[in-house]
């Protein structure tokens, strides 16, 4: 997908959701709709992202009929003064509108046995001891028998401060491998098609899905997945943990390292495209504040950067 693109499926959301396309118009959509996959792909992505606010908004503005309310959202709904605008309003009062359906179905997402929402860190004790502390948007699952102790992390990263227990290793374990104690501290992240462990203090044990295995001492890094173990010399271990203090530490890293770790403390779906995900970035940033974050961004950075009611945020290369 490119970002000519996503604007056009943006487009067709607003002609649309307006309510009053004609045939002809609706048959335009579906030829765009079409013509090639990545417009396909570009909508569905969309839909996802804010079709079930923007449903609901309509739903609660029939509801609502009789009422000053109800007759302010269908007008916004039908008759706002200019596309932009509509969508900006239209996808802020859906936020209001749809918060509470939309952070819960978010939230029924996570279930496991830990986990966190969006911006939330969250340290946790366990029964032997140990304590693990999870960064915002993780799910983790305990499986905690007499022989092991394994914590299966299913999404986000997490840092594991574990207890000596002589009878019983501890490893984090993801589709990609799994990290067994030697020591005390190390954060494991998983991310979108490998892991990566980071040693905080004394060393941990990689085994990656192929069977690999590698030890990493204090300070080391490495990615796993099914092809092996690679060492990550350029990222130091307490720059890849320091979202435990509510930071992102870059020294040359791609814009889309840095969205990725600011996606779990936004409340608004963020569209990064390729272009603009390619540019180097150096500094630290607020996980805390992405909002402060991504003005430093495109301060420094040929950025243009769009704010949809505080539901979408569309990153572009200027």
């Amino acid at each position: 997908m490119t970002p000519e693109i996503d604007r056009q499926a943006v487009q067709w959301m607003l002609r649309l959701s307006a309510g009053d396309a004609d045939a002809a118009e609706q048959l335009r959509f579906q030829k765009w709709r079409q013509a090639d996959p990545a417009h396909a792909q570009a909508w569905t992505t969309l839909q996802e992202s804010v079709a079930g606010p923007l449903q609901a908004l309509r739903a609660l503005g029939a509801a609502h009929s009789q009422d000053s309310a109800g007759a302010a959202l269908r007008g916004m709904l039908v008759r706002g003064p200019s596309r932009r605008l509509f969508l900006g309003k239209t996808l802020a009062l859906a936020g209001v509108a749809a918060g509470t359906t939309w952070v819960g179905a978010r939230q029924w997402q996570q279930r496991a046995d830990l986990t966190t929402g969006m911006g939330e860190r969250r340290t946790v004790a366990l029964d032997d001891g140990s304590q693990v502390h999870l960064n915002a948007e993780s799910r983790i699952r305990l499986e905690f028998t007499n022989a092991v102790r394994r914590v299966r992390l299913l999404r986000g990263a997490l840092i594991a401060a574990v207890a000596p227990d002589e009878t019983r290793p501890f490893g984090v374990s993801t589709d990609d491998g799994t990290v067994w104690a030697l020591g005390t501290r190390y954060m494991v992240q998983k991310e979108s098609g490998h892991s990566v462990a980071a040693v905080l203090e004394h060393t941990v044990r990689v085994r990656a899905r192929n069977g690999a295995t590698e030890q990493l001492a204090e300070g080391q890094a490495a990615a796993y997945d099914a092809t092996g173990i690679r060492h990550l010399d350029g990222a130091p271990a307490a720059a890849l943990a320091a979202w435990e203090a509510g930071r992102i530490e870059v020294l040359d890293a791609s814009l889309e390292h840095v969205a990725s770790a600011l996606r779990p403390y936004m409340r608004a779906t963020l569209h990064v495209s390729d272009a603009a995900g390619r540019l180097r970035v150096q500094g630290v940033f607020s996980l805390d504040r992405p909002d402060e974050a991504w003005a430093a961004l495109a301060a420094t950075l040929p950025l243009r950067i769009n704010h949809y009611g505080g539901l979408l945020t569309w990153v572009d290369r200027a």
